[in-house]
């Protein structure tokens, strides 16, 4: 059984990994790059894979650095340059 982190952890690897799978390494850089906490990345993993359609229309929209993770969980390839950091 994985250890689940506090809510407010700094993202590792090993959680990127933990909560996408594998995933390229790209999307991994651009992930811890952001800042985000476990939280934010579970959030948008959750929302990628439609688990928040569960709560219907009591749902917020993504913001912030949630939705930035959101966007590069679902994206095919690597659209940012070096200067975009969510």
């Amino acid at each position: 059984m994985t250890h689940r982190p506090e809510p407010q952890a700094a993202l590792t690897r090993e959680h990127v990994l933990q909560l996408c799978g594998e995933v390229p390494d790209w999307k991994i850089t651009r992930i811890l790059a952001s800042d985000a906490t476990y939280c934010d990345l579970e959030a948008a993993v959750a929302w990628a894979g439609g688990e928040s359609d569960v709560m219907g229309e009591a749902r917020h929209p993504l913001s912030g650095r949630t939705a930035y993770l959101y966007e590069i969980i679902t994206a095919d390839e690597d659209i940012w340059d070096e200067g975009h950091g969510g």
